[in-house]
């Protein structure tokens, strides 16, 4: 478990330090990012350094059917450090989106609340016996307890 928990809320720390954006989105109207630049953040994205992560395998036990995690990239077009909540699912219909900020704290306390809702009310289809029983069930990685 991380020791580096937000002590408010993420819509307290967005009211102080700003919105997170959306860097890319499942929904292509939902980006701040034009979409021609989409692979060049998923390249820094994908190579940036994971801080925190939540994860469901899929049936085959070697894949991930669902990955939430905070990683440290930098940014393509300032080449400034930022950090990004990334988050995929690969079922059917499945989504993917990633929400940037420069301040750490507030992408930590979206990771905190998206990964506790993920588990609340899961976006893929699971057993039964992960559902309702809190993160460490729902999850076969992760650091939010």
């Amino acid at each position: 478990m991380s020791l580096a928990l937000a002590v408010k809320p993420w819509w307290e720390l967005a009211e102080q330090f700003g919105e997170p954006r959306a860097v890319m989105h499942h929904r292509i109207y939902s980006t701040t990012v034009p979409r021609e630049q989409h692979e060049a953040y998923a390249f820094n994205i994908a190579g940036g350094k994971v801080l925190r992560e939540s994860g469901v395998r899929a049936a085959n036990g070697k894949t991930w059917a669902l990955t939430i995690r905070l990683v440290e990239y930098i940014e393509p077009g300032t080449l400034r450090t930022r950090y990004a909540l990334d988050f995929w699912t690969v079922a059917p219909g499945g989504k993917w989106y990633v929400a940037d900020h420069d301040t750490r704290a507030v992408i930590e306390a979206v990771y905190e609340h998206t990964a506790r809702t993920e588990a609340e009310r899961p976006s893929l289809p699971v057993d039964d016996k992960r559902v309702g029983r809190g993160t460490a069930a729902y999850y076969d990685v992760t650091d939010v307890a």
